[in-house]
């Protein structure tokens, strides 16, 4: 209150020119001492509103400025980063046709379970099935000539070349078989694994031509992740590293480890690809494409001294946190300023400038300056 007052007169005396008679000024410093009065009524009122809607004030308007504190213990600390990744599967084949022909029948729906060599889609080979077995009449010929010009050139009877035309006209014959019942199993389409259909993109009476696509199998026993990784990080990954995958699909977070390192850089976006495996029976239903949130972690310390990263300030000459100086007999707050490390969950390391043991100010580190008295409260502050 002393302050005002002599800051109002002060000014007052100020203001008042030269001219003015002894007389006036004690006038004019009458009605600046009621003035100050009538202020310090109104700021004595306001003070009693502000204790009673909120009895911190009473305290924090004092001389010591109230906080808490934060002991800096060594304690593990890890930095990881996030990359987003996409379930694939080695086994996802998308199966066209190898032959032209109508198609015959669908034996499958989309979401069937299938078992290698099951039959999937039938097309039309009446052609071929009809050329089997004229090819088979052929052969059944050129084989009983062959056999008998062969008993005869045994018995030294007939000519050399007989028996040789005989001969290959036969096995002319069942390479032309063997070629026709390929081509005729390309009618049939099987699974080549087992899976499941995923879809079927052929329709019941079309025309299949060669290499158009007909139908996908994918096997969920064979996924993985795939994500892309910055350049920056090479030597700091390993095969078997720990990471984590959240799915924001199903919100759901399981624990993995890398399987596989890729040596080869992008030259589009700089990165290198890595592979994560996708453990088993965990109730997520995997699916390729599905989108999977990696923590993977670059650093980790056994021993470090961390601090909460928001207890960290910056001046002129770098970051800073406040600590309490008990030498004296009053705990006075004093500057640190500190070397930080890497930040993860808002918790940061500190390589230099604080040691283990020391005490920070926690709660009222922004109302603190260095050198100011403060008080630890009694109670946790907000």
């Amino acid at each position: 209150m002393k302050s005002i007052q002599l800051t109002l007169l002060i000014g007052i005396i100020a203001a008042c020119g030269g001219g003015e008679s002894l007389q006036d000024k004690k006038q004019k410093i009458d009605e600046l001492r009621s003035q100050v009065a009538q202020l310090n009524h109104q700021i004595e009122q306001l003070e009693t509103d502000l204790i009673q809607a909120d009895p911190d004030y009473q305290q924090t308007s004092g001389q010591y400025t109230l906080i808490s504190t934060f002991k800096v213990l060594p304690q593990p600390f890890e930095h990881r980063f996030e990359v987003r990744a996409s379930v694939a599967s080695r086994r996802n084949v998308l199966i066209s046709a190898e032959t032209n022909g109508r198609i015959e029948a669908i034996h499958v729906r989309d979401g069937d379970q299938i078992k290698k060599g099951q039959l999937l889609i039938t097309l039309d080979a009446s052609i071929l099935e009809n050329s089997v077995q004229e090819l088979k009449t052929q052969l059944n010929l050129a084989t009983t000539i062959y056999e008998k010009r062969k008993r005869l050139w045994e018995q030294n009877v007939g000519s050399e070349v007989q028996y040789l035309e005989s001969r290959t006209n036969m096995e002319t014959l069942q390479r032309k078989l063997a070629t026709t019942n390929s081509q005729l199993r390309q009618a049939r389409v099987t699974a080549p694994f087992d899976g499941v259909v995923d879809n079927i993109s052929a329709k019941l009476g079309e025309m299949a031509m060669f290499g158009s696509p007909m139908i996908r199998i994918l096997s969920v026993k064979d996924m993985h992740l795939e994500a892309d990784i910055s350049e920056k990080y090479l030597g700091k990954l390993q095969r078997g590293d720990s990471v984590s995958l959240y799915f924001p699909a199903f919100d759901d977070e399981i624990n993995s480890v890398i399987t596989s390192l890729g040596h080869v850089i992008n030259q589009q976006n700089r990165t290198f690809p890595i592979e994560i495996a996708l453990p088993g029976n965990n109730g997520v239903p995997f699916t390729p494409n599905l989108i999977a949130i990696v923590k993977i972690r670059d650093y980790h310390n056994r021993n470090s001294l961390v601090v909460p990263s928001d207890l960290i300030q910056q001046d002129n000459q770098g970051n800073f946190v406040y600590a309490i100086d008990s030498t004296e007999e009053a705990l006075i707050a004093r500057k640190l300023h500190i070397a930080t490390g890497k930040s993860y969950q808002a918790k940061t390391e500190v390589l230099d400038g604080v040691q283990a043991g020391t005490v920070l100010i926690n709660a009222g580190h922004r109302e603190v300056t260095d050198g100011a008295l403060v008080q630890v409260a009694e109670r946790e502050l907000l």
